[in-house]
Protein backbone atom coordinates (compact mmCIF):
# COMPACT_ATOMS: atom_id res chain seq x y z
CA UNK A 1 0.00 0.00 0.00
CA UNK A 2 3.05 2.41 0.65
CA UNK A 3 4.38 1.61 -2.47
CA UNK A 4 0.90 2.22 -4.42
CA UNK A 5 0.59 5.39 -2.48
CA UNK A 6 4.06 6.26 -3.70
CA UNK A 7 3.56 5.76 -7.25
CA UNK A 8 -0.33 7.46 -6.92
CA UNK A 9 0.80 10.72 -5.60
CA UNK A 10 3.81 11.01 -8.26
CA UNK A 11 1.55 10.45 -11.11
CA UNK A 12 -0.72 12.84 -9.37
CA UNK A 13 1.73 15.59 -9.04
CA UNK A 14 2.93 14.86 -12.38
CA UNK A 15 -0.14 15.26 -14.25
CA UNK A 16 -0.88 18.58 -11.96
CA UNK A 17 -3.22 16.87 -9.33
CA UNK A 18 -4.58 19.11 -6.72
CA UNK A 19 -2.52 17.46 -3.39
CA UNK A 20 -5.88 17.94 -1.22
CA UNK A 21 -8.41 15.80 -3.32
CA UNK A 22 -5.19 12.98 -4.34
CA UNK A 23 -4.99 12.38 -0.20
CA UNK A 24 -8.65 11.95 0.47
CA UNK A 25 -8.74 10.00 -2.60
CA UNK A 26 -6.38 7.93 -1.00
CA UNK A 27 -7.98 7.22 2.47
CA UNK A 28 -11.26 6.90 1.29
CA UNK A 29 -9.90 3.71 -1.24
CA UNK A 30 -7.20 2.73 1.17
CA UNK A 31 -10.57 2.64 3.89
CA UNK A 32 -12.43 0.54 0.73
CA UNK A 33 -9.63 -1.97 0.22
CA UNK A 34 -9.22 -3.09 3.78
CA UNK A 35 -12.53 -4.35 3.79
CA UNK A 36 -12.37 -6.56 0.63
CA UNK A 37 -8.93 -7.60 0.26
CA UNK A 38 -9.03 -9.08 3.37
CA UNK A 39 -11.27 -12.20 1.70
CA UNK A 40 -8.87 -12.89 -1.48
CA UNK A 41 -6.01 -12.88 1.43
CA UNK A 42 -8.38 -15.26 3.85
CA UNK A 43 -9.43 -17.79 0.78
CA UNK A 44 -5.56 -18.04 -0.35
CA UNK A 45 -4.41 -19.13 3.11
CA UNK A 46 -6.95 -21.37 3.85
CA UNK A 47 -6.57 -22.65 0.02
CA UNK A 48 -3.35 -23.55 0.54
CA UNK A 49 -3.45 -25.02 4.21
CA UNK A 50 -6.39 -27.77 2.39
CA UNK A 51 -3.67 -28.56 0.26
CA UNK A 52 -0.92 -29.31 2.63
CA UNK A 53 1.03 -26.31 2.71
CA UNK A 54 1.22 -24.07 5.89
CA UNK A 55 -0.65 -21.09 4.04
CA UNK A 56 0.80 -17.30 3.02
CA UNK A 57 4.46 -17.83 4.07
CA UNK A 58 4.97 -20.66 2.74
CA UNK A 59 6.69 -22.05 -0.53
CA UNK A 60 3.78 -22.11 -2.32
CA UNK A 61 2.77 -18.34 -1.06
CA UNK A 62 5.77 -16.90 -0.09
CA UNK A 63 5.73 -12.93 1.37
CA UNK A 64 9.06 -11.73 1.27
CA UNK A 65 8.18 -8.25 1.42
CA UNK A 66 6.17 -9.05 4.35
CA UNK A 67 8.38 -11.07 5.67
CA UNK A 68 11.06 -8.63 6.05
CA UNK A 69 9.08 -5.79 7.46
CA UNK A 70 8.36 -7.85 10.14
CA UNK A 71 11.91 -8.86 10.82
CA UNK A 72 12.93 -4.84 10.93
CA UNK A 73 9.76 -4.64 13.15
CA UNK A 74 10.88 -7.23 15.46
CA UNK A 75 14.41 -5.87 15.27
CA UNK A 76 13.11 -2.24 16.42
CA UNK A 77 10.74 -3.59 19.26
CA UNK A 78 13.10 -6.18 20.47
CA UNK A 79 16.33 -4.48 20.12
CA UNK A 80 18.12 -6.88 17.57
CA UNK A 81 18.39 -5.07 14.87
CA UNK A 82 21.21 -6.73 12.19
CA UNK A 83 22.70 -2.82 12.12
CA UNK A 84 25.50 -4.56 10.07
CA UNK A 85 23.13 -5.89 7.14
CA UNK A 86 21.05 -2.03 7.02
CA UNK A 87 24.91 -0.49 6.98
CA UNK A 88 25.75 -2.74 4.20
CA UNK A 89 22.35 -1.93 2.12
CA UNK A 90 22.95 1.39 3.00
CA UNK A 91 26.81 1.03 1.76
CA UNK A 92 25.76 -1.13 -1.30
CA UNK A 93 22.76 1.52 -2.45
CA UNK A 94 24.94 4.70 -2.27
CA UNK A 95 27.70 2.55 -4.29
CA UNK A 96 24.81 1.98 -7.23
CA UNK A 97 23.63 5.81 -6.88
CA UNK A 98 27.51 6.52 -7.42
CA UNK A 99 28.06 4.39 -10.60
CA UNK A 100 24.75 5.66 -11.81
CA UNK A 101 22.95 2.55 -12.15
CA UNK A 102 19.90 2.69 -14.18
CA UNK A 103 17.83 0.86 -11.79
CA UNK A 104 18.87 0.85 -8.28
CA UNK A 105 15.84 0.06 -6.63
CA UNK A 106 15.32 -3.34 -8.80
CA UNK A 107 18.46 -4.36 -7.38
CA UNK A 108 17.59 -4.16 -3.90
CA UNK A 109 13.83 -5.41 -4.38
CA UNK A 110 16.12 -8.53 -6.42
CA UNK A 111 17.71 -9.50 -3.08
CA UNK A 112 15.26 -10.24 -1.02
CA UNK A 113 12.66 -12.02 -3.67
CA UNK A 114 12.94 -15.22 -3.72
CA UNK A 115 14.80 -16.69 -7.14
CA UNK A 116 11.93 -17.81 -9.44
CA UNK A 117 10.94 -14.53 -9.08
CA UNK A 118 13.88 -12.88 -9.95
CA UNK A 119 14.56 -15.02 -12.52
CA UNK A 120 11.15 -14.34 -14.38
CA UNK A 121 11.95 -10.25 -13.94
CA UNK A 122 15.27 -10.58 -15.82
CA UNK A 123 13.75 -12.71 -18.57
CA UNK A 124 10.76 -10.30 -18.55
CA UNK A 125 13.88 -7.60 -18.66
CA UNK A 126 15.40 -9.73 -21.38
CA UNK A 127 12.47 -9.22 -23.49
CA UNK A 128 11.76 -5.66 -23.37
CA UNK A 129 15.47 -5.48 -24.17
CA UNK A 130 14.76 -7.08 -27.52
CA UNK A 131 11.22 -5.66 -28.22
CA UNK A 132 13.45 -2.27 -27.74
CA UNK A 133 15.65 -3.24 -30.11
CA UNK A 134 13.52 -4.22 -32.69
CA UNK A 135 11.39 -1.05 -32.57
CA UNK A 136 14.63 0.98 -33.20
CA UNK A 137 15.49 -0.91 -36.29
CA UNK A 138 12.21 -1.26 -37.64
CA UNK A 139 10.57 1.95 -39.49
CA UNK A 140 8.14 2.73 -37.56
CA UNK A 141 5.75 5.87 -37.20
CA UNK A 142 7.44 9.04 -34.72
CA UNK A 143 8.58 7.90 -31.65
CA UNK A 144 7.79 3.99 -31.71
CA UNK A 145 9.50 2.94 -28.27
CA UNK A 146 6.83 4.96 -26.38
CA UNK A 147 3.92 3.16 -27.83
CA UNK A 148 5.55 -0.34 -27.64
CA UNK A 149 6.54 0.41 -24.31
CA UNK A 150 2.88 1.45 -23.21
CA UNK A 151 1.61 -1.77 -25.01
CA UNK A 152 3.67 -4.10 -23.44
CA UNK A 153 2.96 -2.95 -20.04
CA UNK A 154 -0.70 -3.39 -20.68
CA UNK A 155 -0.61 -7.01 -21.83
CA UNK A 156 1.95 -7.52 -19.20
CA UNK A 157 -0.17 -5.77 -16.63
CA UNK A 158 -3.06 -8.18 -17.88
CA UNK A 159 -0.85 -11.18 -17.33
CA UNK A 160 -0.07 -10.53 -14.05
CA UNK A 161 -3.67 -9.45 -12.87
CA UNK A 162 -5.20 -12.81 -14.42
CA UNK A 163 -2.21 -14.71 -12.63
CA UNK A 164 -3.19 -13.18 -9.36
CA UNK A 165 -7.38 -13.72 -10.26
CA UNK A 166 -6.76 -17.10 -10.97
CA UNK A 167 -4.80 -18.29 -8.28
CA UNK A 168 -7.91 -16.51 -6.20
CA UNK A 169 -9.94 -18.90 -8.11
CA UNK A 170 -8.57 -22.59 -7.57
CA UNK A 171 -8.16 -21.37 -3.88
CA UNK A 172 -11.69 -20.75 -3.68
CA UNK A 173 -12.46 -23.97 -5.60
CA UNK A 174 -10.50 -25.70 -3.35
CA UNK A 175 -12.46 -24.04 -0.29
CA UNK A 176 -15.86 -25.56 -2.16
CA UNK A 177 -14.37 -29.01 -2.35
CA UNK A 178 -11.51 -29.14 0.02
CA UNK A 179 -12.09 -33.50 -0.21
CA UNK A 180 -11.24 -33.52 -3.68
CA UNK A 181 -7.38 -32.61 -2.02
CA UNK A 182 -6.03 -30.91 -5.14
CA UNK A 183 -7.34 -29.04 -8.17
CA UNK A 184 -6.55 -31.59 -10.28
CA UNK A 185 -9.04 -34.27 -7.99
CA UNK A 186 -11.87 -31.65 -8.14
CA UNK A 187 -11.84 -30.90 -11.53
CA UNK A 188 -11.60 -34.57 -12.13
CA UNK A 189 -8.50 -35.24 -14.45
CA UNK A 190 -6.63 -38.50 -14.82
CA UNK A 191 -2.81 -38.54 -12.99
CA UNK A 192 -0.27 -37.84 -15.37
CA UNK A 193 2.83 -38.91 -13.44
CA UNK A 194 5.40 -37.85 -16.26
CA UNK A 195 4.13 -34.29 -16.21
CA UNK A 196 5.21 -34.71 -12.76
CA UNK A 197 9.29 -35.31 -13.88
CA UNK A 198 11.59 -34.27 -16.27
CA UNK A 199 9.63 -34.11 -18.92
CA UNK A 200 7.08 -31.95 -17.23
CA UNK A 201 10.06 -29.37 -16.91
CA UNK A 202 10.87 -29.24 -20.54
CA UNK A 203 6.82 -28.92 -21.81
CA UNK A 204 6.79 -25.74 -19.61
CA UNK A 205 8.81 -24.14 -21.43
CA UNK A 206 6.03 -24.23 -23.96
CA UNK A 207 3.79 -21.83 -22.74
CA UNK A 208 6.81 -19.82 -21.72
CA UNK A 209 7.60 -19.28 -25.05
CA UNK A 210 4.21 -18.33 -25.55
CA UNK A 211 4.26 -15.87 -23.50
CA UNK A 212 7.41 -14.13 -24.63
CA UNK A 213 6.08 -14.56 -28.24
CA UNK A 214 3.04 -12.41 -26.66
CA UNK A 215 4.99 -10.01 -24.94
CA UNK A 216 7.37 -9.11 -28.30
CA UNK A 217 5.21 -9.90 -31.55
CA UNK A 218 1.93 -8.00 -29.98
CA UNK A 219 3.79 -4.54 -28.71
CA UNK A 220 5.69 -4.93 -31.97
CA UNK A 221 2.38 -5.23 -33.99
CA UNK A 222 0.49 -2.77 -32.21
CA UNK A 223 2.86 -0.28 -32.68
CA UNK A 224 3.62 -1.09 -36.22
CA UNK A 225 -0.46 -0.27 -36.82
CA UNK A 226 -1.06 2.91 -35.11
CA UNK A 227 -1.00 5.92 -37.27
CA UNK A 228 2.26 8.43 -37.11
CA UNK A 229 0.73 11.66 -34.83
Amino acid sequence: MSGSLIQDLKVGQALGGTPWRMQVAEIVSTIAVSFVLVWPIVVLHEGNILQGGIGIGGPELPAPQAGLMAQLAQGIVGGEMPWALILFGIAFGFALVLIKSPSPMLVAVGMYIQPETTAAIFLGGCLKAFVDWRARRSALAAEPSTRVENTGILVASGLIAGESLTGVLLASLVLVAPQAGSIRGLLGLPALPWVEGPAGAWLSLVPVLALAWLLVVVPLRRAAATPAA
